[in-house]
């Protein structure tokens, strides 16, 4: 990786995340679709676009349907990886099956944790960015 691309992903991944406040203050209708965007996401992609397209008027509602779509597929991926290092750790006798073990649920539950997270900024009223894919999902939403 050359030292550009190195320092863009640190740059994305450092740009602009934790709570911000939106533009636009949201409704409570706002706020309550914000959550059932975030807590969809128990669907894959298809709970969280079913929100952005029902209200699709809602920047607010976008940005939390966009940025669980976007956790969604990242963590696709992860399970993706891991599932091949499970793969491999399987063929170690005690080791690999207790590492698969601790690690398989753990993943998971960190996953739902992140959701729940998520779905409860949502229904406070913030957009809360996670690294790298809410900055991404905000400047997809709210263009400066």
């Amino acid at each position: 990786m050359s030292v550009d691309a190195k320092a863009a992903a640190v740059a994305a991944f450092k740009e602009g995340w934790g709570d911000a406040a939106p533009p636009v203050a949201a409704t409570e209708d706002e706020k309550t679709w914000g959550m059932l965007a975030n807590l969809l996401g128990l669907f894959f992609v298809v709970g969280p676009a079913i929100a952005w397209f029902l209200k699709g008027d809602s920047k607010y509602v976008k940005f939390h349907a966009l940025q669980m779509i976007l956790v969604n597929l990242a963590s696709f991926a992860v399970g993706i990886v891991l599932g091949v290092v499970f793969t491999v750790l399987a063929a170690v006798p005690a080791v690999g099956w207790t590492v698969i073990s601790i690690v398989s649920p753990l993943f998971s539950l960190c996953m739902l944790g992140l959701l729940a997270f998520l779905a409860l900024k949502a229904k406070n009223g913030v957009l809360f960015k996670v690294p790298a894919l809410g900055a991404f999902a905000f400047k997809t939403v709210y263009p400066a």
